[in-house]
């Protein structure tokens, strides 16, 4: 169980990491306006503050090698890229996100392996097996071609990105729905996974929509977002003290679906 980490708060990352209800917190550097250095410092907060227990992702922009290499280098113990296509480009990820030979990608910088408390050396000879490697598919092209995705070596994980699917498919953005040729392409991607035994990950919008997802089979579920949460929270408050009802979609329905 996670979270999706959009703040960039250093201290907010440092609460989560040391709560101890998380086992990883996806770090977004896709929409959020998180630069290198503060990914750095939120990737080792998380790793430190919890004592190796909670999982710090970073999800990047793109598959390119420099957006892989610079996160990974930066302290990521897990990568997820989006809008993956085609079985080759996860072909490319995978070798952008390892050590020869198994990949491309050099002896790496220093935040990682002083993370681990290790010696670079000690750090590169272990960090193919310790590195999560996973992408998200969010269109018809990477549902269509999802066999031959889940079959390439090194890739560790495949997420679902429900907003991009709905949209792929000609619907309204959301979190989750019953439209049909939505939920068509979920069943097909979830049990593929299942079938060759490949974890299937979903970010949801609150807790009563991941407890489902964990019902259905999903392996790697995040339970929303912290600042989701947070504004969620406030208006939750203010709305019971002045008795103002919430506005449509408003953070204080978020807040009382879960609580409820």
């Amino acid at each position: 169980m996670g979270l999706w980490f959009t703040s960039g708060s250093y201290m907010l990352a440092r609460y989560l990491a040391m709560q101890g209800t998380m086992d990883w917190l996806m770090i977004d550097g896709e929409h959020s306006p998180i630069d290198l250095s503060t990914m750095s410092q939120l990737a080792s907060v998380i790793s430190d503050a919890s004592q190796g227990k909670c999982t710090p992702f970073i999800r990047v922009a793109s598959g390119t090698v420099d957006q892989i290499k610079q996160v990974l280098d930066a302290g990521a113990q897990g990568v997820l890229v989006p809008m993956v296509n085609t079985a080759q480009e996860v072909r490319d990820i995978v070798s952008f996100s390892r050590y020869p030979p198994e990949g491309v990608r050099g002896n790496g910088g220093l935040m990682p392996h002083l993370g681990f408390a290790a010696t670079r050396g000690e750090y590169t000879q272990k960090a193919n097996r310790e590195v999560a490697v996973a992408i998200q598919v969010e269109t018809q092209a990477s549902v269509d071609n999802i066999e031959e995705i889940v079959a390439v070596p090194g890739l560790d994980m495949v997420f679902i990105g429900p907003n991009d699917l709905h949209i792929s498919y000609g619907y309204a953005p959301s979190f989750w729905s019953d439209a049909p040729g939505f939920r068509t392409a979920v069943g097909k991607v979830l049990s593929t996974c299942k079938r060759v035994g490949m974890p299937c990950g979903i970010l949801m919008g609150n807790a009563a929509q991941a407890k489902a997802r964990v019902e259905e089979g999903f392996t790697f579920v995040g339970i929303g977002g912290d600042t989701g949460y947070l504004m969620s929270g406030v208006g939750a408050a203010y709305g019971h003290i002045t008795g103002t009802a919430d506005p449509a979609g408003g953070w204080g329905a978020y807040v009382r679906q879960d609580i409820q």
